[in-house]
């Protein structure tokens, strides 16, 4: 028997937030593995996103075996395959093979993503999709949060790697708790001629919505790898200090998608484009604000820029995987998220990697945080072409109350 819709989204960001305390491992414990192998700031930037060069190899693959095979397996899969990748980089001997165990990480923390957008997706209505795919994303900053509380302390306690090790077992129990609670409901029907296609799934507005994403998204693994580096450079604060104001910095991103999601549902009408345009400027004003405050700045002031910062920079995810869902068509949704996903990886590597190539160049964050001003602005102008689904255009001669029970016909 299906799961209740309640359970789907529960088992689905209990496993999204285990797999996110492991993304956001790496760029916590980045002082610590900075100093330990004496990285520069670009290649420490570079390794503490490493992980996604797996996700880009696997995650299209992972939106594919969504549609064939539902999303109950490749969700479980993902959080086991992550927490064990990260137990073994825990107890890597040398940099390579952490090097190898960070590929294999990556490809399981890419997999719950398009698997647990498509069950919730499947398991809510269209008038509440923003928001609960809001909650649902959620999970990537909570997991963060959890990460900047928890990690640090057994870092400076146990060392970096039992640190990693602790995340991973918890990734696997989770895992197999999901596995036990969650049963799928009945896949979409396909729409003819699509059953085996993926390339072929990505339509126009897809590309270019994936496209302007690569630019949110560095500036996103931008902001989350480099604010504890920067706190700790220019304003003298401790790993633990630090790592607190990322914490929060995790929460504002967290209440901002489900902002974004509930306003893009009640007060948008369901269109996503408007809220991304929304979002990335947000991002910017806030990216600006740290490129051109003094250092005699208040602090607190300082943490508040932050947190717009993180608002529009974070916040944007969950309604772009909602944007990439409903622009696809009926059977293709787990396909369509997965490749509009893997379009935007590279700016994971790429946006960190100029971020402190810049900081090593120059010395200084302010072109950096500049440079990611720029990302967002350069996100608002490609999305800003991309059409809106077929859905808004019907939803706009119908109430919503009228949509929901639709959808629930359907």
């Amino acid at each position: 028997m299906p799961s209740g819709r309640w359970v789907v989204l529960t088992v689905a960001l209990g496993i999204q937030i285990s797999t996110s305390v492991i993304q956001s491992a790496f760029p916590v414990l980045l002082p610590f593995i900075k100093a330990e192998f004496r990285l520069s700031f670009a290649e420490a930037g570079l390794l503490a996103n490493f992980a996604w060069v797996g996700g880009f190899f696997t995650i299209a693959a992972a939106g594919w075996a969504v549609d064939a095979v539902g999303d109950r397996i490749v969700l479980v899969l993902g959080g086991l395959i992550a927490g064990v990748a990260v137990v073994l980089c825990g107890v890597a001997p040398n940099f390579v093979l952490l090097l190898v165990a960070l590929f294999v990480m990556g490809a399981g923390i890419a997999m719950p993503t398009p698997a647990g957008s498509i069950a919730v997706r499947s398991a809510f209505p269209l008038g509440l999709r923003g928001m609960v795919m809001g909650i649902r994303q959620t999970g990537i900053p909570i997991g963060g949060f959890i990460a900047a509380i928890c990690l640090p302390w057994i870092a400076i306690h146990s060392g970096w790697r039992w640190a990693l090790v602790a995340a991973g077992v918890t990734s696997v129990a989770v895992a197999v708790l999901g596995l036990v609670v969650y049963r799928s409901g009945p896949q979409p029907s396909r729409q003819h001629g699509n059953g085996s296609q993926l390339v072929g799934v990505l339509t126009r507005d897809i590309m270019i919505a994936a496209i302007g994403g690569l630019f949110l998204v560095a500036a996103q693994i931008c902001l989350l790898t480099y604010v504890i580096v920067y706190l700790i450079h220019d304003r003298g604060l401790s790993v633990t200090s630090a790592a607190l104001v990322l914490a929060g910095v995790q929460l504002a991103g967290a209440a901002a998608r489900i902002f974004w999601g509930i306003f893009s549902d009640r007060v948008m009408g369901g269109r996503r484009r408007p809220v991304l345009l929304l979002a990335g400027a947000l991002g910017a004003a806030g990216s600006l604000s740290l490129a051109t405050i003094p250092g005699t700045f208040p602090f607190p002031l300082l943490v508040v820029a932050i947190v717009v910062c993180a608002m529009g920079a974070v916040g944007w995810n969950a309604v772009q995987i909602s944007f990439f869902s409903e622009l696809a068509s009926p059977g293709t949704e787990g396909r369509a998220v997965a490749l509009g996903l893997m379009i935007e990886q590279p700016g994971i590597l790429i946006g960190p990697f100029l971020f402190g190539f810049v900081v090593d160049l120059s010395g200084s964050f302010r072109p950096a945080w500049l440079l990611m001003a720029g990302f967002l602005v350069v996100a608002v102008l490609i999305i800003s072409r991309a059409g809106e689904p077929p859905q808004i255009g019907m939803r706009s001669t119908t109430s919503v109350a009228g949509s929901i029970d639709a959808s629930r016909g359907t």
